[in-house]
């Protein structure tokens, strides 16, 4: 996308802002109070608010490479700063982990990376997500996306205080398609994932 076509983007922004200016104004004094920590791929197709019809104060995110969470050993200063600030600051209810179909981290974790890397060095946290040496499998691939968000997912209890407020938080596991537009979550009593419009 060119530079032009954003600033454009960016007039026709100023005129939403201007007829919901209250909005954004009560937004921007009383500050931000969202209830859920997402945490995404970086991926520029797959876009939180856009995926869930999300308003702007609804959601606090994260995104990266593969929808990483780094475990508290590694002593990620970035990632472990968000939750940090999510959980005891803003003191959001839930946290999504969302990974997605087609997703290049995963793919390029199956195919392999060049060692010399960072995205190789990134990657090593969700090493434990592959499940198979097929490279060019397309459900091998599916398999290890969705092994990575409940790997994922578990790396978030690695966090003493994300696992002491567990008794006011929730932890979801939901895998976007790009395909279709559905979202699946991960049920954990029953070990499948299920469509979130066939949740009774």
């Amino acid at each position: 996308m060119p530079l032009e076509k954003l600033i454009q983007g960016h007039q026709k922004f100023k005129k939403s802002f201007d007829e919901n200016k209250e909005l954004y104004l009560q937004l921007a004094n009383r500050g931000q109070h969202p209830k859920v920590l997402w945490i995404g791929c970086s991926d520029s197709r797959v876009v939180p608010e856009f995926i869930v019809n999300a308003d702007a104060g609804d959601l606090f995110v994260m995104r990266n490479i593969a929808n990483i969470i780094p475990p508290s050993d590694a002593q990620d200063i970035c990632t472990s700063s968000v939750l940090e600030y999510a959980v005891l600051e803003l003191k959001v209810e839930h946290i999504i982990v969302c990974g997605h179909t087609g997703c290049g981290g995963i793919t390029a974790l199956v195919k392999g990376v060049p060692n010399d890397s960072k995205v190789y060095d990134w990657l090593k946290y969700a090493h434990k997500a592959k499940t198979s040496t097929n490279k060019n499998d397309k459900s091998n691939i599916l398999e290890a996306i969705k092994n990575n968000i409940l790997l994922q997912a578990e790396h978030l209890l690695s966090f003493d205080f994300i696992k002491n407020s567990m008794n006011n938080l929730k932890i979801h596991k939901w895998l976007y398609d790009m395909h279709s537009g559905d979202i699946s979550y991960y049920e954990d009593k029953e070990s499948k994932w299920i469509k979130v419009d066939q949740k009774e």
